[in-house]
């Protein structure tokens, strides 16, 4: 059994050498995040675009993380799934901007619920792996959760300015979690890397 996790321990460890891309996603989203807020009366109009683009970016690096990973920790096929959705909701947001502008409260609460799970979930790896930060990720992924949730209870009343708040608000914690996410990453493959040298 000891060698059993050990071994899951190890491939897991390696499976991370991609965290940079998961860092250039949070650093985009982080970014948007900033230029909603800075730029709140042309946000809306752009956001749909702009959301679709940054979903396309982050399920991008989702793919290719977890097609290059053996074992991405315990969560490759989340990845997977999640990438895929991903790139789905975005070239839908960037092909219909007028039609994604309409439903667009409930795509990005959709979108940023399926990832506040992720986040969760990631949370709970790393606290299995007894990684130091995993109770401050569950932290991250259940604010980002009641975030998702507030612009879905009412996201066709709530009007505009509050959409553009909440959204720039979520892009905020979303780009600061997945920078936050791939420097554990960058450490465990670092570390990984010493220990089990190929």
């Amino acid at each position: 059994m000891k060698r059993h996790f050990e071994n899951l321990t190890e491939r897991a460890g390696r499976a991370v050498k991609h965290w940079w891309l998961m860092m250039l996603a949070g650093i985009l989203c982080f970014a948007a995040g900033i230029a909603v807020f800075v730029f709140p009366l042309e946000s809306y109009v752009t956001l749909s675009i702009l959301a679709g683009i940054l979903m396309i970016l982050v399920g991008s690096a989702q793919l290719i993380v977890a097609a290059t990973s053996t074992n991405y920790l315990t969560m490759r096929g989340y990845v997977l799934v999640g990438g895929i959705i991903d790139l789905l909701l975005g070239f839908l947001l960037c092909i219909y901007p007028a039609v994604s502008m309409a439903f667009l409260p409930v795509m990005l609460g959709i979108w940023m619920m399926y990832h506040s799970f992720m986040i969760i979930a990631f949370g709970g790896d790393l606290e299995t792996f007894r990684v130091k930060g995993s109770a401050w990720t569950v932290l991250g992924g259940v604010l980002l959760l009641l975030l998702s949730m507030i612009v879905l209870v009412n996201p066709f009343g709530a009007g505009i300015a509050v959409v553009v708040v909440l959204a720039g608000a979520a892009l905020l914690l979303f780009g600061f979690l997945l920078c936050w996410m791939s420097m554990i990453l960058r450490d465990l493959h670092k570390n990984y890397e010493k220990e089990y040298p190929r």
